[in-house]
Protein backbone atom coordinates (compact mmCIF):
# COMPACT_ATOMS: atom_id res chain seq x y z
CA UNK A 1 0.00 0.00 0.00
CA UNK A 2 1.45 3.25 -0.61
CA UNK A 3 1.01 6.41 0.91
CA UNK A 4 2.66 9.97 2.16
CA UNK A 5 2.56 10.33 5.72
CA UNK A 6 3.33 14.68 6.96
CA UNK A 7 3.76 14.98 10.59
CA UNK A 8 4.01 18.49 12.03
CA UNK A 9 4.43 20.69 14.81
CA UNK A 10 5.45 24.22 15.99
CA UNK A 11 8.13 24.74 18.21
CA UNK A 12 7.66 26.97 21.10
CA UNK A 13 10.52 28.93 22.15
CA UNK A 14 10.99 27.72 25.49
CA UNK A 15 11.40 24.08 23.63
CA UNK A 16 14.52 22.52 23.53
CA UNK A 17 14.51 21.34 19.30
CA UNK A 18 16.31 18.12 20.22
CA UNK A 19 13.71 17.34 22.21
CA UNK A 20 11.37 18.15 19.69
CA UNK A 21 13.48 15.97 17.41
CA UNK A 22 13.46 13.60 19.83
CA UNK A 23 9.48 12.92 20.00
CA UNK A 24 9.63 12.58 16.18
CA UNK A 25 12.11 9.88 15.91
CA UNK A 26 10.54 7.59 18.68
CA UNK A 27 7.21 7.68 16.67
CA UNK A 28 8.11 7.56 12.85
CA UNK A 29 11.02 6.36 10.66
CA UNK A 30 11.18 9.47 8.49
CA UNK A 31 12.90 10.27 5.51
CA UNK A 32 12.97 14.40 5.66
CA UNK A 33 13.04 16.58 8.40
CA UNK A 34 12.39 20.07 7.65
CA UNK A 35 13.32 22.57 10.69
CA UNK A 36 12.06 26.14 10.40
CA UNK A 37 11.73 29.04 12.33
CA UNK A 38 9.02 27.74 14.78
CA UNK A 39 8.54 24.09 13.36
CA UNK A 40 9.69 21.31 12.57
CA UNK A 41 8.11 18.92 10.02
CA UNK A 42 8.82 15.04 8.74
CA UNK A 43 7.54 13.31 5.68
CA UNK A 44 7.86 9.36 5.05
CA UNK A 45 6.18 6.64 3.43
CA UNK A 46 4.20 3.94 5.00
CA UNK A 47 6.59 1.97 6.16
CA UNK A 48 7.30 4.71 9.27
CA UNK A 49 3.62 3.45 10.55
CA UNK A 50 4.65 -0.08 11.50
CA UNK A 51 5.42 1.65 15.51
CA UNK A 52 2.02 3.26 15.08
CA UNK A 53 0.63 -0.17 14.61
CA UNK A 54 2.20 -2.05 16.59
CA UNK A 55 2.30 0.14 19.81
CA UNK A 56 -2.22 0.43 19.01
CA UNK A 57 -2.07 -3.41 19.55
CA UNK A 58 -0.15 -3.34 22.49
CA UNK A 59 -1.89 -0.89 23.95
CA UNK A 60 -5.24 -2.49 23.16
CA UNK A 61 -6.29 0.90 21.56
CA UNK A 62 -7.36 0.05 17.72
CA UNK A 63 -11.34 0.72 18.48
CA UNK A 64 -10.19 4.27 19.68
CA UNK A 65 -8.25 4.76 17.04
CA UNK A 66 -10.51 3.97 14.36
CA UNK A 67 -12.63 6.28 15.34
CA UNK A 68 -10.25 8.63 15.00
CA UNK A 69 -8.66 7.81 11.60
CA UNK A 70 -12.23 7.42 10.40
CA UNK A 71 -13.25 11.45 11.61
CA UNK A 72 -10.31 12.71 10.26
CA UNK A 73 -10.66 10.90 6.68
CA UNK A 74 -11.71 13.51 4.05
CA UNK A 75 -10.93 13.35 0.56
CA UNK A 76 -8.16 10.85 0.40
CA UNK A 77 -6.77 12.22 3.31
CA UNK A 78 -6.40 11.06 7.24
CA UNK A 79 -6.03 13.67 9.63
CA UNK A 80 -5.16 13.22 13.29
CA UNK A 81 -2.86 14.69 16.26
CA UNK A 82 -0.34 13.53 18.62
CA UNK A 83 0.74 14.42 21.85
CA UNK A 84 4.08 15.88 21.57
CA UNK A 85 4.91 15.32 24.96
CA UNK A 86 3.82 11.51 24.67
CA UNK A 87 5.50 11.02 21.93
CA UNK A 88 9.15 12.72 23.44
CA UNK A 89 8.89 9.45 26.25
CA UNK A 90 8.01 6.56 22.99
CA UNK A 91 4.31 6.64 23.76
CA UNK A 92 1.14 7.68 21.50
CA UNK A 93 -1.52 9.34 22.58
CA UNK A 94 -3.73 10.63 20.13
CA UNK A 95 -5.78 13.80 20.78
CA UNK A 96 -8.87 15.14 18.98
CA UNK A 97 -8.26 18.60 20.39
CA UNK A 98 -4.67 20.38 21.53
CA UNK A 99 -4.57 20.21 25.24
CA UNK A 100 -0.74 21.28 25.44
CA UNK A 101 0.13 24.60 25.36
CA UNK A 102 3.22 23.36 23.63
CA UNK A 103 0.77 21.90 20.86
CA UNK A 104 0.54 18.63 19.47
CA UNK A 105 1.91 16.78 16.31
CA UNK A 106 -0.32 16.81 13.48
CA UNK A 107 0.01 14.29 11.55
CA UNK A 108 -1.19 13.75 7.68
CA UNK A 109 -1.69 10.44 5.65
CA UNK A 110 -2.71 10.92 1.73
CA UNK A 111 -3.49 7.30 0.41
CA UNK A 112 -5.61 6.34 -2.17
CA UNK A 113 -7.55 4.11 -0.61
CA UNK A 114 -7.68 5.50 3.23
CA UNK A 115 -10.22 2.74 4.75
CA UNK A 116 -7.93 -0.01 3.89
CA UNK A 117 -4.79 2.16 4.97
CA UNK A 118 -7.14 2.40 8.30
CA UNK A 119 -8.12 -1.13 8.43
CA UNK A 120 -4.46 -2.37 8.45
CA UNK A 121 -3.59 -0.48 11.13
CA UNK A 122 -6.29 -0.93 13.39
CA UNK A 123 -6.64 -4.56 12.12
CA UNK A 124 -7.20 -7.11 15.07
Amino acid sequence: MKCKIEAETRVCPTEDLDKVIKAFSNIFEYEELEIGKDYIMISSECSSLKYLKKFMEKKKIRDTARVIFLKGTKNNIIRFKLSKQAAYVGNINLVEENLSPLGEINVQIKTKDPLRLIEWLCEH
